[in-house]
């Protein structure tokens, strides 16, 4: 497992929320997770392993989503282009390695 950790940001500012997803390119593997915080850092981890995230080559997708603010049903708004949250449609990628492991994510429109 490696520690990873990090800072997304789309169009040079910090993400306020969302979700980071690792996927292992190799079968067998847990995929790990982040919450974003309103600061934009992630810090990932397994529900089966706990932090961290298997050591190896993942694909990365990222969703950030807010309530359009109409109460109770309202609409929600996507805060990054949707292809972010597809691992194979992103073109985000992670090599994780034992020990501590810095991914930013810089996206873009």
């Amino acid at each position: 497992m490696g520690h990873v950790f990090g800072t997304v940001t789309y169009e040079g500012k910090p993400l306020p929320t969302g979700t980071v997803s690792f996927v292992p390119e190799k079968e067998g593997l847990p995929m790990a997770y982040a919450q974003i915080q309103a600061d934009g850092t992630y810090e990932a981890s397994t529900k089966s392993l706990g932090r961290g995230v298997p050591v190896g080559s993942h694909r990365v997708m990222i969703t950030a989503m807010t309530d359009g603010g109409s109460g109770e049903g309202g609409n929600l708004i996507q805060l990054i282009p949707t292809r972010y949250g597809g691992d194979r449609m992103s073109g985000l990628t992670a090599e994780v390695q034992e020990g501590e492991n810095k991914i930013d994510f810089l996206l873009e429109k």
